[in-house]
């Protein structure tokens, strides 16, 4: 019963760590752009842009890996968007 509990409670702590990553990295690179031609040093701006995406790819593509882990049965729902990049899209608009 405790082990039940763990497992939920860090399968729900990763959950959140992914939505709030994809968030944060989502509004990261639209306030980039916005501000893109008002920057002081435009190489550093622009390396650090391409740092953001680079970093949103990362936790994009391992929300993907953990779902792929988390199914049993490889069905077609297997190709789906994980419900943690559902969650930050909707956080981030």
């Amino acid at each position: 019963m405790i082990q039940k509990y763990n497992t939920e409670y860090f399968n729900d702590r990763i959950e959140a760590k992914l939505i709030s990553k994809i968030t944060y990295y989502r509004n990261k690179i639209n306030e980039d752009f916005q501000l893109r031609h008002r920057a002081e040093y435009p190489e550093l701006h622009y390396t650090s842009l391409k740092a953001n995406i680079r970093n949103l790819k990362t936790w994009i593509q391992m929300a993907y890996l953990i779902k792929a882990g988390n199914i049993v049965h490889y069905g077609s729902h297997f190709y789906s968007e994980p419900t943690a990049i559902k969650m930050a899209k909707q956080l981030s608009k």
